[in-house]
């Protein structure tokens, strides 16, 4: 097999900016809205804030909970009590828009200089006007998900910060679960990446950071055409091993399948629970929501992607 050669931008014309978002049409939705059975929800944003130590790459700035008004406000008396006896807690947060739990949009990645569409870089100064995330936002996903847990599968903890899970793995994993993903699927890898940053701490989890995933092996390039994949969701910060051990090359899926593909890319779900539940009753497929937050220019947003059985 041998990949699709080049970005394949023209599949819904020049001013497209949603990618195989298209893929996720009226149909597609009302036949994943009839897979649940159970009705069991379960949520795979990462927690933060309340003490929760959320993954954060370190150029990033530190993830903030800021308590504009609470009862300490009123009996301080810097905020007075409504006629009638009301009061209220008022508060925001800092967060980079691809801290903790986010999906990237399409105008993310820059290669050779073009973003998604093949326009120009320019395009990202102050802000994106093309491939933003609102762009995703507008239309929203509702879709069939499948989660192949590698983890399990390879019967041993958290895979190893530069482990090259390989087609072949994900194949052998999906076979073994008894499950395939379709057409307009989304794809949830889990590494046990996030449960190893819990269990080493941020220090060492950065320290020579790596992360397990897929790299740009032409195999998985073609599988993922084949099957027209939707997108890809992983348990850690970079949806893929970071440098290919085929090429030598830094970040190389997020150029051939976000920027060249328009797959979703969704970075950073907690899996854990959800892969728990899958080896009790066998079901590794299930009904998957998620929607970024409407942020005209921004390259990213945190989500709390829902996945329902």
């Amino acid at each position: 097999m041998s990949p699709v050669a080049g970005p394949q931008w023209q599949r819904w014309g020049d001013d497209d900016e949603i990618g195989r978002l298209n893929l996720n049409d009226q149909a597609a939705v009302l036949n994943a809205l009839k897979i649940p059975r159970s009705g069991t929800v379960w949520a795979l944003g990462h927690r933060m804030f309340g003490g929760t130590d959320l993954p954060n790459y370190p150029e990033r700035p530190t993830p903030q909970h800021l308590m504009y008004r609470d009862w300490s406000h009123y009996l301080a008396g810097r905020s007075a009590v409504q006629n009638g006896g009301g009061a209220s807690v008022d508060d925001g947060f800092q967060l980079s828009c691809h801290g903790g739990t986010h999906v990237d949009a399409l105008g993310h990645v820059i290669a050779d200089g073009t973003l998604w569409g093949g326009r120009d870089a320019i395009d990202t100064v102050g802000g994106l006007r093309h491939g933003d995330v609102s762009a995703l936002s507008a239309h929203g996903l509702i879709c069939r998900a499948v989660l192949a847990d590698i983890v399990a599968w390879r019967g041993q903890g958290p895979l190893p910060r530069d482990e090259h899970i390989r087609l072949a793995d994900v194949l052998g994993c999906l076979a073994g679960q008894g499950v395939e993903p379709g057409r307009g699927d989304m794809l949830l890898l889990r590494t046990g990446s996030l449960e190893r940053y819990r269990l080493e701490g941020a220090e060492k989890f950065w320290t020579g950071y790596s992360e397990p995933g897929l790299s740009d092996e032409p195999e998985l390039l073609s599988w993922i055409d084949e099957v027209d994949l939707l997108g890809i969701g992983t348990d850690s910060l970079a949806n893929e091993l970071p440098t290919s051990p085929l090429t030598g090359r830094e970040f190389q899926l997020h150029k051939h399948l976000l920027r060249d593909r328009g797959l979703q890319f969704h970075e950073a779900l907690w899996l854990a629970d959800l892969a728990a539940d899958c080896a009790r009753d066998g079901i590794f497929a299930g009904l998957y929501l998620a929607s970024p937050l409407m942020m005209v220019g921004a390259s990213g947003s945190p989500m709390n992607p829902l996945f329902v059985k």
